[in-house]
């Protein structure tokens, strides 16, 4: 056997056998087995849609192919005439355009243009700091008034978060369009996509991939927010199509310049998620080194793609070492420890990471893409895996898309984390992978069918796009998520902003009022316990008992810090196991009344908070947590500013929280 004969052989091999893990992880439900079903809840639902909605489909169009053959055929050649006779720029210009309409009504429409988790509101904080023209800020006098998850203050007060999305946050919010960046990013996306596809295979699947793209509801859903992901996966984009030149091309200058475009773009990622850019990178790096064996002119571009890519790491290591103290220490270490990194572990929150685990991580994270990515009512992951199982002969390329998949969904099951938010987003920067998969699909099939079957195969995806985008009754459909997203927490779309202006604030501090267990939580933090305890301690008893608990904690004189921890527990638990229901302390009651009154989200307000020059809140406006009585440890420090509590309901009806006097406030 020849040597090309044996790797065309073991292409095909690595290919099925990739097909069969798709098909185990995200097809069958694996997590659901693992966990009893708790995994993904509404597996059973999304395969009755398939089976039926989408047998049904595949049904109807194969009857109209059988049936119809020239009105099929002529749609198909009208449509695909219209899209591939538009002249290139124009094509993306307009798919491009739309995805950024569409994200960037999202944006507004189901999130009000607010970060609605930690991680949002930590990364446009920092941007904040970086604004200030700090990297980080001298720890706050009040920390527990300030404190948000994902926030470092040891010694110095940042985001875990390494600096480069940051940075990016931090141009939109100096021109006031923070949340248009993601947006913009989904736009430029389609353009690396489009040309890795064209160079790769061809332009009917260039131009299918960036359509959808423009038309996949998680990339819009994950874009309309101020997550890392979106621009991780930009530069993913833009390392795959730049490597399908240095690939392609035989002109030094190409080359090089390729070289050095996959090393700054990767760089980049690493500033931003640095393990999806290990993956990446990995993934890239083995596609360049089975090119190397029968082209090895091309290895002294190498080096030039090395220190492109060290540009915007030596960044991040010199904002490392003046942040976390040295420069190869992110964030994440330091605000957990060992117990944040990769592997089988006990994780920050107490829970062990297990082979099991990670499988089931992978099933479910896989699962969610197939329904979530495009909300088809036939499995995206199906659709893949037909096409890899028609796969003649597979490609350098097909080999690439496959491994970025089933990498980054390896790395992130060895991860402890539960990532979800609009959808697997530990998946996101394999997606652009995913998504030329999915084109590429139909057209394989075609490829080896005729007459009905072929048509048919030509018409699946089109007519699963339109359903998903026209179905408005469905809840299985993009109206049915917007829908979904639309109805959940209005309080999450409150802006801060319009807060203030409807109220005219000038030199106020407005104190919000989240609950008592984030009451609880910050006293803790604010006691010096960590994230992960904090949490443990507060799911091992009630509210009541831990405020309880906290008080005598506070208590003690001189404070001591030695035993803090199961002084607190036991105090907790005493508490739970003895207390009646006719004891029930005043503290408690006050306030369950002053939650019961209204609570608001404080992400959306931390913020924007200003910073004067010497690194301190400041602003017209100062935002802070409501903390109760121990409210009035502001009262030196902000005693000259009129104050507000923002929370209470204007009615027992009304689920939005409004802005009221301070002194106006019942307890």
């Amino acid at each position: 056997m020849s040597d090309d004969a044996r790797r065309s052989s073991s292409a095909a091999i690595a290919v099925l056998v990739a097909a069969f893990v798709l098909f185990a992880l995200g097809m069958y439900p694996l997590a659901n087995r693992l966990t009893g079903g708790e995994a993904v809840p509404w597996y059973g639902h999304v395969l009755f849609v398939w089976l039926i909605v989408g047998g049904a489909i595949i049904l109807a169009l194969f009857l109209a192919s059988r049936f119809l053959p020239g009105a099929t055929t002529r749609a198909i050649e009208r449509v695909s005439g219209a899209i591939l006779g538009m002249p290139a720029p124009l094509f993306l210009l307009v798919t491009g355009a739309f995805a950024f309409v569409a994200c960037a009504a999202i944006a507004v429409y189901c999130f009000g243009r607010q970060p609605h988790n930690a991680d949002e509101v930590a990364q446009l904080f920092h941007a904040n700091i970086l604004l200030s023209g700090r990297l980080s800020l001298p720890p706050d006098a009040n920390p527990e008034f300030f404190g948000m998850d994902n926030m470092i203050e040891r010694g110095r007060w940042y985001s875990q978060f390494p600096i480069g999305w940051p940075m990016v946050l931090a141009l939109g919010t100096l021109f006031r369009v923070a949340w248009l960046v993601n947006p913009l990013l989904l736009a430029l996306t389609v353009v690396p996509l489009y040309a890795f596809a064209r160079t790769a295979y061809d332009e009917a699947t260039a131009r299918g991939a960036a359509m959808l793209l423009a038309l996949a509801p998680f990339a819009l859903f994950m874009s309309a927010s101020f997550m890392n992901h979106t621009p991780v996966a930009f530069l993913a984009a833009v390392a795959m199509a730049s490597l399908a030149a240095w690939t392609t091309t035989n002109d030094p200058r190409r080359v090089t310049r390729s070289a050095a475009a996959i090393g700054f773009a990767l760089g980049a990622a690493f500033t931003m998620r640095p393990l999806d850019a290990l993956v990446v990178a990995g993934v890239i790096g083995l596609a360049q080194l089975a090119t190397l064996r029968t082209e090895r002119a091309k290895a002294s571009s190498l080096a030039v793609q090395v220190v492109a890519g060290l540009i915007p790491v030596a960044v991040l290591f010199y904002v490392n070492w003046k942040t976390t103290g040295a420069p190869m220490r992110l964030g994440y270490e330091v605000l957990y420890g060992n117990a944040h990194s990769l592997g089988f572990h006990v994780d920050p929150y107490g829970t062990t990471h297990t082979p099991l685990r990670a499988l089931t991580f992978a099933s479910k994270y896989l699962l969610q893409l197939n329904t979530l990515l495009f909300e088809w009512p036939l499995p995206a992951i199906g659709i893949v895996i037909a096409g890899l199982f028609a796969l003649r002969r597979p490609s350098r390329w097909d080999l690439l898309l496959v491994a970025l998949v089933c990498s980054q969904a390896l790395a992130y099951a060895l991860y402890w984390h539960d990532g979800n938010f609009r959808g697997p987003r530990f998946l996101f920067t394999a997606v652009p992978a995913f998504i030329i998969l999915v084109a590429r699909a139909p057209l394989v099939v075609a490829a080896r069918t005729h007459g009905s079957a072929r048509r048919t195969a030509l018409l699946v995806v089109p007519a699963c796009v339109l359903i998903a985008w026209l179905a408005y009754g469905m809840s299985d459909s993009v109206a049915g998520r917007v829908r979904m997203y639309r109805r959940t927490a209005p309080v999450l779309r409150v802006s801060p902003d319009s807060v203030a202006r409807a109220a005219h604030l000038d030199n106020a501090l407005v104190f919000v009022n989240e609950g008592q267990e984030s009451r609880n939580q910050h006293a803790l933090w604010a006691l010096g316990l960590s994230r992960g305890n904090t949490a443990r301690l507060m799911v091992s008893a009630s509210p009541c008992a831990v405020r309880t608990s906290i008080e005598k904690e506070q208590s003690l004189a001189p404070a001591r810090e030695a035993g803090r921890l199961d002084r607190l527990v036991r105090g907790a638990l005493a508490f739970d196991q003895q207390q009646s229901p006719g004891g029930f302390p005043v503290t408690c009651a006050e306030d369950l009344l002053r939650d019961a009154e209204g609570t608001a989200f404080y992400g959306p307000f931390f913020p924007r908070n200003g910073i004067d020059r010497d690194g301190r809140m400041s602003g017209k406006v100062v935002y802070v947590l409501d903390l109760g009585e121990h409210d009035e440890a502001l009262r030196a420090r902000f005693g000259n500013r009129t104050w507000y509590r923002f929370g209470p309901s204007s009615a027992a009806s009304d689920s939005l929280p409004t802005l009221v006097p301070y002194a106006h406030q019942s307890p």
